[in-house]
């Protein structure tokens, strides 16, 4: 598992099209993550999906402040996941 701090780290290095965080990471949690990948110019147009054990009312206010695009619960079968990430895709 990486932490928030490795992450950014890693988008240091490779700018993906479509970033799954986590919220609760160790270190720099999702929402930190987030909002500092929206204030950099190389990742600031990323597609930021929360893939959390959170649910989605819990999630969605700080989520969207943040700059998250996306919501999908951990812990169910990975269609929806799939779904999801071939929506935002297109």
């Amino acid at each position: 598992m990486l932490d928030g701090l490795a992450a950014l780290q890693t988008v240091s290095a490779w700018v993906p099209e479509i970033a799954l965080l986590d919220i609760n990471m160790p270190g720099m949690d999702g929402y930190a993550v987030a909002q500092h990948l929206r204030r950099e110019f190389l990742t600031q147009h990323t597609i930021i999906v929360a893939f959390t054990a959170l649910d989605e009312p819990t999630a969605r206010l700080s989520g969207v402040a943040s700059g998250f695009d996306a919501y999908c619960q951990k812990g169910a079968a990975p269609g929806p996941l799939l779904c999801l990430l071939e929506t935002l895709a297109h």
